[in-house]
């Protein structure tokens, strides 16, 4: 009797720890076909039939529609350019330049990637309407208060990440080869 409960109790913890284990792994983007670009993360398989299948279960599980390679490619920020996690209590200028697309947009996720909600109604910013300076470089300030110029505003106190959509990029064959210097940089400009 005392033998079968040991055996049934490391049933029981090995079932709990596979079912952490994949709650984990379905949580994150996929360590087999991740590809780091500064502070921004992108999965270049996720919208083919290459796609891995711990990314194809974590589409399933979050209902995402990834773009298709010939589509574009999206680049998640959860960290700044030094590596410290975004933080809804400080401030970002994200700029000055985006790589090679037709059309991009820039927009605030939480961490399942929905549009995360705020006063503003502003979700995100499209290339097509940026203010720009002269040279054609760009900032945008991520902050909850109200700033001139670009703003993205963030919902307060919760966590977010920066999902930046390539469309119609020549890139999305190759997104091992975007030069680092052409993504965007995110930079914390200061706390509250």
């Amino acid at each position: 009797m005392a033998t079968f409960v040991r055996v049934l109790l490391v049933c029981a913890l090995g079932l709990a720890l596979g079912l952490l284990a994949s709650a984990y792994a379905l949580s994150r983007l996929s360590p087999f076909d991740r590809v780091g670009l500064g502070s921004w993360e992108l999965e270049p398989h996720a919208g083919s039939t290459d796609a891995d299948p711990y990314t194809l279960a974590r589409l399933e599980r979050t209902g995402e529609i990834p773009l298709a390679v010939g589509e574009g490619l999206q680049l998640v920020a959860r960290v700044d350019d030094e590596g410290r996690a975004l933080d809804a209590r400080c401030v970002y200028n994200v700029g000055p330049r985006v790589p090679a697309a037709r059309y991009w947009t820039l927009s605030l996720i939480d961490q399942d990637g929905w549009a995360i909600d705020n006063p503003a109604r502003r979700y995100g910013f499209r290339s097509s309407e940026i203010l720009r300076a002269g040279n054609g470089d760009f900032t945008i300030t991520v902050a909850a208060d109200v700033r001139p110029g670009n703003w993205l505003p963030i919902g307060r106190g919760r966590p977010f990440a920066l999902a930046l959509r390539l469309y119609d990029s020549p890139l999305g064959a190759t997104a091992g080869a975007i030069d680092r210097s052409t993504a965007p940089r995110v930079t914390r400009v200061g706390c509250g």
